[in-house]
């Protein structure tokens, strides 16, 4: 699977295809290229399992992922589900998707994100509807894996002013008058307050990790388990359906 996006480099930019970051400089698009198949090759902590057994971990991770695609509006929204998994287990699914691997604490990270990512996982996962449930009366609730990206060149309809309005007298400071250092400070409290809530959203991605849970008891004796965290957002529609 290639990693490199060509599609930017007339402008000087290289796009990494798995996780969409994007560097300047070729060289640093190919260093994160080999940090992503360093993370994909085998460790000493893992060994090969039977492909039956792969295909039940599949199921597995299926399961929990629509168990939490409800009907009601409640659950619409950021979710993140623990599942418990072996390392083996894990590298098993997801062998060749894993973004990174950090050697100190032995987690790891896989990225899924814009439009081909549903098609990505149902590949992974062996299954094409396991991110979607179906309901009565025409409901659907899906795991959201891509948005289109807004225009940021569009103008805000709501702070666009009418440029054949003329102003308001009233709310015109007198040239005469001395300003009000309260009023100025108020203003610029309400601009600083607008300024941080013109934000850009969060994008639409998908991450599954693995990491190691330690815990112990009153007399530290220490027990642990490996786990499976899946990260992702939940949306619902009405399915119309066309008979012609």
């Amino acid at each position: 699977m290639s990693l490199m996006s060509n599609s930017n480099t007339f402008c000087n930019k290289f796009e990494c295809e798995m996780c969409g970051k994007i560097y300047k400089r070729h060289s640093g698009l190919a260093n994160h290229v080999i940090t992503i198949k360093d993370a994909n090759t085998m460790k000493p902590t893992v060994y090969d399992l039977p492909e039956r057994a792969i295909e039940e971990t599949r199921q597995i991770l299926v399961y929990h992922i629509k168990e939490k695609l409800k009907q009601n509006s409640k659950h619409v929204g950021s979710v993140r589900i623990m599942i418990s998994c072996m390392e083996s287990q894990f590298f098993g699914v997801f062998k060749g998707y894993i973004h990174n691997y950090y050697p100190k604490t032995g987690n790891y990270k896989c990225i899924f994100k814009g439009i081909n990512s549903y098609s990505t996982l149902s590949k992974v996962l062996g299954d094409d509807n396991w991110g979607v449930k179906y309901f009565l009366q025409h409901q659907k609730t899906f795991v959201l894996s891509y948005q289109q990206p807004l225009n940021p060149n569009d103008p805000d309809p709501l702070l666009e002013s009418n440029p054949c309005q003329e102003p308001d007298p009233l709310q015109e400071r007198d040239p005469l008058q001395e300003p009000d250092p309260i009023q100025d400070q108020n203003q610029t409290s309400i601009h600083t307050a607008k300024k941080r809530r013109i934000c850009k959203p969060k994008p639409v991605q998908i991450i599954i990790d693995w990491k190691r849970k330690e815990k112990s008891d009153v007399r530290n004796i220490v027990y642990s388990s490996g786990c499976i965290f899946i990260s992702f957002t939940i949306s619902r529609m009405r399915v119309i359906e066309s008979f012609y």
